[in-house]
C-alpha cells in the first residue's frame, strides 16, 4: 500500500467529499450565527460554533438544494448535454440522480448526507486570509463513516489527538490542521488555530461571532447561500469605472446578502451597511443604475433587467435586490450549458484530475 501525507487541503477537500459532491448537491437540488444550535426560522445553521475571530461567513444550505427540482431540472440538462456530447459513453451519468447513485457507490458514503456548510475567516483588503479560515459541516456522516471514506482515499491512516474533550483528526507529519469532531455528524475543518477556537467556542469557554457582522447575516433573507463579511478599508476603490463612479462606496463597513427562491422567482439581494452615509449611497447605486441602462453597448434585455432592480434604505443599510421568474433563470442557465459544454468539460477534467488543491 502506498503512502501519503495528508494536508489540511487534502482534509479541507475530501472532508466535504471533494468538490463533486458539493457541484451535484448545487445541481441536484442560514441561519443565526451567533448562538443556539441545530435550525431555527432562518434555515440550517453552524450557531454556535463560529468564532468571534471571523470577519466574514458563507452558509451553503445544500438539504434545500437537493430538494430544489428546478435546480435538478437544470442539473439534468447538463448530463443531458454530456451525454450528446459524449456519444452515450457508459461512464457519463444520464441525470442528476445517476450521478448522484454513482458518487455513492464510487465513495461509499451518500453524497447527500451533507447538509449544510459554513465557511468563515477572516479577511484582508485583496480578500480571504487563508492562515485563519474553516467550515462548518452539518451532515448524516458517522464519524466511523466519514474517517473510514478519508483514510481509503488517502491510502493511510489519520492521527487522532484531543483537545476540549473533541477528538482532532490529522495527517501524519504535518501541523496545517486537520479536522475535529464536534459532535454526531457535525464536523469542523481548518488549521489547528481555528479548530481550537470552534472546540472552545462549542465548549461555551469562547465567545461566537457577533455584533454588526451576524445581525446583518441574520436579516438576509432565507436562501440556499447566504453571507456576511467586513469590508477591509480601501477593498472597494476599484469598483468604479470610467463611466460610473460611487463615491460613497468607501463608507461600507459590512456587506451580507443572499441567493434565494420564492414559489414564482430566484432571487438575490446585497445589504451593504453604511450607517450615517447610507441616505447618500441609496442615491448612489440609483444613480449608478440609472447610468448603467443609458450605456450605448447595454442590451434591451440588461436594461430591462437593471430597471426591475430594487433597492431600498433602513436603518444605516442599503438593500439592492432583483428577482427573476424561475421559468426564465431555467431557460437561461440551459441556454448558456449548451452554449458552453466545451467550457463545463473542462471544469469537469479539472474537478477530477486529482485530489490535492
Amino acid at each position: 500500500m502506498s503512502s501519503r501525507k495528508y494536508t489540511r487541503r487534502d482534509l479541507m477537500q475530501k472532508g466535504v467529499v471533494g468538490a463533486g459532491f458539493v457541484t451535484l448537491g448545487s445541481l441536484a437540488g442560514c441561519g443565526s450565527i451567533g448562538g443556539g444550535n441545530g435550525t431555527d426560522d432562518n434555515g440550517p445553521t453552524a450557531g454556535g460554533t463560529v468564532p468571534a475571530k471571523a470577519e466574514a461567513i458563507v452558509s451553503m444550505d445544500v438539504e434545500a438544494m437537493l430538494n430544489d427540482d428546478d435546480l435538478r431540472d437544470v442539473g439534468d440538462t447538463v448530463f443531458e448535454e454530456l451525454q450528446q456530447f459524449g456519444q452515450g459513453e457508459g461512464n457519463l451519468p444520464e441525470d442528476v440522480d445517476s450521478a448522484i447513485e454513482m458518487a455513492r457507490e464510487a465513495a461509499d458514503l451518500d453524497p447527500t448526507g451533507f447538509r449544510s456548510g459554513t465557511l468563515f475567516m477572516q479577511v484582508e483588503q485583496s480578500g480571504a486570509d487563508e492562515d485563519y479560515a474553516g467550515i462548518v459541516m452539518e451532515t448524516d456522516w458517522s464519524e466511523d463513516d466519514l474517517i473510514g471514506f478519508l483514510e481509503s482515499e488517502g491510502d493511510s491512516d489519520l492521527e487522532e489527538s484531543e483537545y476540549g474533550g473533541k477528538t482532532i483528526y490529522s495527517g501524519a507529519d504535518t501541523d496545517e490542521g486537520g479536522m475535529a469532531v464536534l459532535s454526531d455528524g457535525r464536523y469542523v475543518v481548518g488549521p489547528t488555530a481555528v479548530l481550537e477556537d470552534v472546540i472552545d467556542v462549542v465548549n461555551g469557554d469562547a465567545e461566537a461571532v457577533g455584533s454588526e457582522l451576524t445581525d446583518l447575516y441574520d436579516m438576509t433573507t432565507e436562501g440556499h447561500v447566504q453571507f456576511a463579511t467586513v469590508v477591509p478599508e480601501g477593498s472597494l476603490e476599484d469598483m468604479d469605472t470610467e463611466e460610473i463612479e460611487i463615491e460613497s462606496l468607501d463608507q461600507i463597513e459590512y456587506v451580507s446578502g443572499s441567493v434565494y427562491k420564492t414559489d414564482s422567482a430566484y432571487g438575490v439581494e446585497t445589504n451593504m451597511r453604511a450607517g450615517d452615509a447610507a441616505s447618500q449611497l441609496k442615491e448612489d447605486v440609483e444613480f449608478a443604475i440609472d447610468a448603467a441602462t443609458r450605456l450605448e453597448d447595454t442590451s434591451e434585455a440588461l436594461k430591462s433587467r437593471l430597471e426591475d432592480v430594487r433597492v431600498e434604505s433602513a436603518d444605516g443599510t442599503v438593500t439592492v435586490s432583483y428577482e427573476e421568474d424561475i421559468a426564465k433563470v431555467k431557460e437561461a442557465a440551459q441556454t448558456y450549458i449548451e452554449e458552453n459544454i466545451m467550457g463545463l468539460l473542462f471544469l469537469l477534467a479539472l474537478s477530477g484530475g486529482g485530489t490535492t488543491l
